[in-house]
């Protein structure tokens, strides 16, 4: 209950951090007028576009599920928009929900759910750090100052080896499992006898879900369907921009800068509920710092951005929710008793 409360606070916090940069130097009239001045009916499209986005998410989940079952996509897309709709609660509580409906419904282990989740995320994640090699390697100039693209350079740095070392401990646990369950006992050594046995099970689970290595096709279309999913968020910037009016002020690679920053680092780095905050701070630091579009313009993008991407996935996780009472405080009370 106390880490519970912890995770509300810290979220809190960067929450208020977050909006106050974000709404730092604009005034409530230049936002209304911001806000006022929107071609709304091009978000249509961007609504379109969030949903196929979820639904090529399901068929790759399916891929990264079929090593343990075979589930058809159609079971898969409840489960996945009722977890990103609980993506609102403290902790990305989202994902662990993901992995229990999905236990639940199919009848799989948690641990065995959580680890196609965590396949799941180290494909996005390989995605988003190619675009932002891609980004600081190629077009650099697309920054306004040297110590922005620094900054950048030092993130995606940082990032690169975060994930190569998830790589090459997974590598480990697929090819040479005793070396790597050697490395997991002395890591969890000073901890108490049953979270040791708790870690040790979600590590075995986790190097089950890695068996999607071994099915050739499954890991051509998963790394083809990841790059589906991210070309799509990044074509969804394009109907915003036509909202706001602001297209040709703005180059060709800018959504792929917006969503490196909004994913990659202010997401990533200060995980709030929902992406509240955090996700209108990058979009501000995006548009407004790097590009030099007016703040006000900035932060009213940041506020419809957020609400079209967030507003479909609670509204379509609402409806699922209620079709197949879903309980999240089911979850809840049940969380502890996970193992």
């Amino acid at each position: 209950m106390r880490r519970k409360y912890l995770h509300l606070f810290i979220g809190l916090v960067i929450i208020v951090l977050s909006l106050f940069y974000a709404f730092r130097g604009v005034k409530f009239s230049e936002l209304s007028n911001a806000l006022t001045s929107v071609r709304y009916f091009y978000l249509l499209p961007a609504i379109l576009l969030v949903i196929v986005s979820y639904w090529l998410r399901a068929m790759r989940w399916r891929y990264l599920i079929r090593p343990i079952k075979e589930v058809k996509t159609t079971n898969l897309f409840s489960p996945l928009m009722v977890g990103f709709m609980a993506n609102m609660l403290p902790a990305r509580a989202g994902e662990f929900v993901r992995a229990y409906l999905l236990s639940k419904k199919e009848n799989l282990s948690f641990s065995s759910s959580l680890a196609t989740v965590v396949i799941e995320r180290l494909f996005d994640l390989a995605l988003v750090l190619l675009l932002l090699c891609w980004v600081l390697i190629f077009k650099g100039d697309a920054f306004a100052s040297e110590d922005t693209h620094n900054k950048m350079i030092y993130f995606g740095t940082l990032s690169f080896i975060v994930f190569f070392l998830i790589l090459l401990f997974s590598a480990l646990l697929h090819y040479k499992n005793d070396w790597a369950m050697k490395i997991v006992g002395f890591f969890i050594k000073p901890l108490s006898q049953k979270w040791r046995e708790k870690i040790i099970r979600m590590v075995n689970s986790f190097t089950n879900g890695l068996n999607i290595i071994k099915d050739r096709r499954g890991f051509l279309a998963t790394t083809f369907l990841s790059f589906l999913i991210w070309a799509t968020f990044i074509v969804t910037y394009y109907p915003l921009y036509l909202a706001f009016d602001i297209e040709t002020q703005l180059p060709v690679v800018s959504s792929l800068i917006i969503l490196c920053l909004t994913v990659a680092i202010f997401i990533t780095a200060a995980p709030t509920p929902g992406f509240l905050g955090s996700y209108h701070a990058a979009c501000v630091a995006a548009l407004h710092g790097i590009f030099g579009i007016e703040k006000a313009v900035a932060l009213s993008y940041g506020i419809v951005a957020w609400l079209v991407a967030m507003g479909t996935t609670v509204v379509i996780g609402t409806i699922f929710a209620i079709k197949e009472n879903i309980s999240l405080g089911e979850f809840s009370s049940d969380r502890e008793k996970i193992p």
